[in-house]
């Protein structure tokens, strides 16, 4: 298990919800002890009264660790969500784009469905279930000092059969939990992947096959979580009719022998009835585990897949010996050295591919689609390593040190543009959380969209919607190249910044390009001819040399 999932609850915890669980145990057979007491004052005529005080005192202690864990539980599973969430969302951010892009709804799962399972599994069940399964030996012990300990070693005996019973039952569930939680993130990934894609499918004519797919989908999962729920009946009824049945059935005869051999009272009889109601307590704790503890074991392995296929990075040191450059004088900014790649093994998109561009510089990367323009853009940013070769972004090596640091030298403008659901200030805040107003119309007007944000009646408030949809192709576009100007990195990474564009749009971004260049490395991916005229050196890939 990851030691981020493993300590997602610290051991306080669990310990604290044992020994609350121990004290309503005890508690309560104080409880039990009391009737007892009282059952014999009123057969021999005593004043019944002398217990109500004891019985008060424990029901009251009973209620108060009842609350105090069910308050301590909730918080704790708060805290865990929020834990484990961030490290998913971390894992992502390490894992990059493309690997976060090709399993989108897998992940969304992971990030809410399997977080909250995990979570809730390990706070509100993993303590208790332990309290539970323990404290039996609490109510034995407060048994044989208060009622009876023959009566008590009897039950004991029993006792000792539940957690053999209980590991029995996880191994018979084991497989239908991790099932289950596949079938479900297979329906999210599908429910995901038809509501991005609604408007195509509708103007396809295919929303009707997806909404039968997805039906479909989702009688697969309905299936899949009835075959769970049935098996774990069928368990919770052997357990109730084998375990839950015969401790009491042994506390009854034991106690009505030892009453008619005069070795018990009434009192201490019925007593000892009632404790065999406390005893069988894990075995009533068996439907929960089934319920709550399979799905948090399954969501505990999901998210120990995703924490571990992507580690943290400490950006020191690297393969082959090679040391990060720091961006010293004399180096490349961006340096590629005889570079292999491709998104699928044994598939190159560059091969042996060299190019350098010197800081300060503003080149044009051209070539026909599918040479691989973009995937050298993938390179720069660390979302893809190179199978062999080097890459160099500010003298640091890709391989060599943490994507977190190559992208930190960074602003990008991706071809297809994203714009987050808020207002055109909150998208240009995502680069720079700070700034104040000034800087954002500085930016805007460096992207040429100045004008056309204060003649919206809102303004930087205007809301864009998600995707931009309230936007046109171009605004999103030059709204997305003002968030790289305030982005204020050396190196800037534009991939056909203007091909939403108009010819208006594109001759104002051009004429900007020289001061938002400025004391600034400028790698731009284009095509058309104005873009590539306004560089001072073109890189030409050739697809012959990228086969």
């Amino acid at each position: 298990m990851h030691p981020l999932v493993r300590g997602s609850v610290p051991r306080s915890d669990l310990v604290l919800s044992v020994a609350l669980a121990w004290l309503q145990a005890a508690a309560m057979t104080g409880v039990v002890v009391a009737l007892g007491r009282g059952v014999d004052l009123l057969a021999s005529g005593g004043a019944v009264a002398s217990v109500v005080p004891v019985l008060v005192v424990c029901v009251a202690v009973a209620a108060a660790a009842t609350a105090a864990d069910a308050v301590h539980s909730a918080a704790a599973q708060a805290r865990a969500e929020r834990i484990l969430r961030a490290g998913v969302v971390e894992s992502i951010f390490r894992a990059g784009v493309p690997a976060a892009a090709s399993r989108s709804g897998e992940l969304l799962a992971l990030a809410t469905d399997s977080v909250e399972r995990a979570a809730h599994y390990r706070a509100t069940f993993i303590g208790p279930i332990i309290g539970s399964f323990t404290t039996p030996l609490v109510v034995l012990a407060v048994t044989a000092l208060a009622i009876d300990p023959v009566l008590a070693a009897w039950l004991a005996l029993m006792v000792v059969v539940v957690p053999f019973v209980i590991v029995a039952a996880q191994r018979a569930v084991r497989r239908s939990g991790g099932e289950n939680r596949r079938e479900r993130a297979r329906l999210t990934s599908a429910f995901l992947t038809n509501v991005q894609g609604l408007a195509t499918l509708v103007a396809a004519r295919a929303a009707e096959r997806a909404a039968r797919r997805l039906a479909e989908q989702g009688e697969r999962h309905r299936r899949c979580l009835m075959r769970l729920l049935a098996r774990n009946q069928v368990l919770i009824l052997v357990m109730d009719a084998s375990v839950s049945l015969g401790i009491v059935l042994v506390a009854v005869l034991l106690a009505a022998r030892r009453l008619s051999a005069g070795e018990l009272s009434l009192g201490g009889a019925v007593a000892g009835i009632l404790v065999a109601l406390l005893v069988i307590r894990p075995v009533d704790s068996v439907g929960s585990f089934f319920y709550i503890g399979i799905g948090g074991r399954a969501a505990e392995r999901a998210l120990t897949d995703q924490l571990s296929r992507f580690p943290g990075e400490d950006g020191e040191g690297g393969e082959d010996g090679e040391r990060s450059g720091g961006g010293k004088a004399g180096l490349a900014a961006i340096e590629f050295e005889r570079v292999t790649a491709g998104w699928i093994p044994g598939r190159p998109v560059v091969q042996d591919l060299s190019l350098r561009v010197d800081a300060g510089e503003h080149v044009a990367l051209v070539g026909p689609s599918g040479v691989g323009k973009s995937t050298v853009s993938a390179l720069l940013q660390a979302h893809l390593l190179p199978t062999a070769g080097r890459v160099r972004v500010a003298g640091e090596a890709t391989r060599a040190t943490s994507a977190a640091r190559i992208r930190s030298g960074l602003a990008v403008v991706e071809q297809r543009t994203f714009l987050f659901h808020g207002t055109i200030a909150d998208n240009l805040r995502i680069a720079a959380a700070d700034v104040g107003e000034p800087e954002l119309w500085r930016a805007l007007g460096a992207a040429g969209l100045d004008r056309e944000v204060r003649e919206m009646p809102l303004g930087l408030d205007t809301v864009v919607g998600e995707h931009g949809l309230t936007l046109s192709g171009g605004q999103s576009q030059r709204l997305a190249i003002a968030r790289a100007v305030l982005r204020d990195a050396p190196i800037l990474i534009l991939d056909e910044p203007t091909s939403q564009v108009d010819l208006a749009g594109e001759a104002a971004f051009l004429r900007s390009l020289s001061s938002l260049a400025s004391d600034r490395t400028v790698l731009m991916i284009a095509h058309r001819p104005g873009a590539i005229l306004a560089a001072d050196r073109v890189i030409r890939l050739d697809p012959r040399e990228n086969p």
